[in-house]
């Protein structure tokens, strides 16, 4: 896997105004703008046009329509993630050592496990090594490729909900968390489970559709992993807690992972509390 040279010179030209292009594995992608952060500082997310005329060239499709080809054959990919004007998000991580390059690797591995319409998909990604501008060492950048969905986040929406002195209807709360749900279930349906650790309204994305309920996908899986924890000393506890202060948010974090008892089965039931808050933020 990887990311072409002559991609990432286009990116980190223009990154800030879009414009230039970028090569992920073999899908060209024109940068358009930037449209936020993603986690940590180190990491930020791109609105990218795919480009596949000269991809499709050899094929007699070249001028086609996006999502006529480049992405869209990619084996597995579901058609309803496939953009219909070939937009998407590019998540770029710059890897700050080898334990972060384990992170992201992790959540490259847990991502592609998941298939379901309220878990955001993973369409492809990149991890290349790069040289150090100034002294020459090797660091590592990674690109992630998912479907965009510009409407924003539940935090987002309900903050201006809120700020228009309006509440979402009962039904549409109850939609959203039905939708939350479902994707958890799949999630913990795995064997062994797998837990989000990371559901709150921040890592949830909404597409609000005409004469449709609101559409709510689930995203974020860099603290995501399996949810079935032994502990059984006060090292141990004090190891999980030290992990959650700093992969789960304080206010969606369940008090098992706030004073972990030195004997204790940590399970995906910790998902559920944070559901629970996600569901009180926005009643």
């Amino acid at each position: 896997m990887g990311c072409s040279f002559s991609g990432l010179n286009a990116l980190y030209n223009t990154v800030g105004g879009g414009g230039g292009d970028v090569w992920v594995n073999d899908y060209r992608f024109r940068v358009l703008r930037r449209l936020g952060d993603a986690g940590p500082a180190c990491s930020s997310v791109l609105l990218v046009k795919e480009v596949v005329a000269a991809a499709a060239a050899s094929d007699g499709t070249a001028g086609a329509e996006p999502g006529a080809a480049g992405i869209a054959r990619k084996k597995g990919i579901h058609p309803s993630h496939i953009s219909a004007d070939g937009t998407y998000a590019l998540k770029k991580v710059l890897v700050q050592s080898d334990q972060h390059l384990e992170l992201v690797r992790q959540e490259i591995r847990v991502s592609s496990q998941f298939s379901h319409p309220n878990l955001l998909p993973l369409l492809e990604h990149a991890i290349i090594a790069v040289k150090g501008v100034q002294d020459g060492s090797q660091n590592h950048e990674a690109y992630l490729l998912f479907p965009v969905h510009l409407d924003g986040t539940l935090q987002d929406v309900t903050k201006t909900t809120l700020e228009k002195k309006e509440f979402f209807p009962t039904i549409t709360v109850l939609q959203i968390f039905h939708q939350l749900c479902s994707g958890l279930k799949h999630m913990h349906s795995f064997d062994p489970p797998y837990a989000h650790n990371g559901v709150k309204p921040d890592n949830v994305l909404i597409t609000q559709r005409k004469e449709q309920s609101h559409l709510a996908i689930l995203m974020d899986f860099g603290s995501a992993g399996p949810a079935r924890k032994t502990i059984r000393s006060q090292a141990e506890a004090l190891q999980l807690q030290e992990w959650a202060s700093e992969h789960c948010s304080a206010h969606y974090r369940p008090p098992e992972l706030w004073e972990c008892p030195s004997y204790a089965d940590i399970d995906e039931r910790t998902d559920i509390w944070s559901l629970g808050c996600t569901l009180y933020s926005m009643m």
